[in-house]
């Protein structure tokens, strides 16, 4: 089964926008395409909106590898865990660009969360247009070596050329079911038949216009939605196109 998943990034600035986005998305999609969709909105919202939509399945953008202790501003998987999420998000460009974070800081938070039976998406890509499949390979590598070959189904991945991300411009989809198909080769290559578990995304500037170019490939397995999925009608259609 394809995946759809709605990260909303930084937004919106309310919790009651949150919640009218989440009704309306909800609201705009069919009962059956429920399992087929995961919305990951800023931490303060989540504990509302768990709640108050059920149906849905919700992650966090983020969380540290450590469950209590001296972490300032840190998230844990308890927490989460807490208040019914049992989504995350591992490695996201703006994470690693932004504020530093490194392969082995990834691969630390995707062990940490396998271990505790979260369903993981781990984003990896390049930073530059042109064709550095080596450049991702390496990255995917470093941010997966050693994960546990018996969670594996909990392990999702998501491809995101970085320059494609929030620029409207998206990449080629035969291109990216390529770079996917190479990962997936990799994937193998490190866990073997448990790799066909590995479910694999397409994240960068997927519309409602493109979404079907790219949910069509072989090798793509789902994508990974931004600013998308802040636009309810927009998200809807792109999670009803895997009908």
């Amino acid at each position: 089964m394809k995946l759809i998943v709605g990260n909303w990034k930084l937004n919106p600035s309310t919790l009651n926008d949150a919640v009218a986005l989440a009704s309306s998305i909800s609201y705009s999609i069919g009962n059956e395409s429920f399992d087929r969709m995961i919305l990951l909105p800023p931490f303060i919202f989540l504990e509302e909106l768990a709640k108050r939509f059920k149906q849905i399945s919700w992650g966090a953008q983020d969380f540290f590898w450590e469950s209590k202790g001296a972490y300032t501003g840190e998230v844990s998987l308890p927490m989460l865990k807490d208040i019914g999420v049992n989504w995350v998000l591992v490695g996201h460009s703006e994470r690693r660009r932004i504020f530093g974070e490194t392969d082995e800081m990834v691969n630390k938070k995707m062990k940490f969360a396998l271990e505790n039976n979260f369903k993981t998406i781990v984003a990896v890509g390049e930073l530059n247009r042109g064709d550095y499949p080596e450049e991702i390979i390496q990255g995917f590598k470093k941010s997966v070596a050693d994960a546990d070959k018996s969670k594996l189904e909990n392990l999702i991945i998501a491809y995101e050329p970085v320059w494609a991300i929030g620029t409207g411009e998206s990449d080629d989809p035969a291109r990216s079911n390529s770079i996917i198909g190479q990962l997936k080769t990799t994937a193998f290559k490190m866990f073997g038949e448990d790799s066909n578990k590995i479910k694999f995304l397409y994240g960068g500037s997927v519309n409602s216009q493109n979404s079907k170019s790219f949910l069509n490939q072989k090798n793509i397995d789902g994508a990974l939605i931004g600013g998308a999925s802040l636009i309810s009608e927009e998200f809807a259609s792109i999670v009803e196109s895997l009908e």
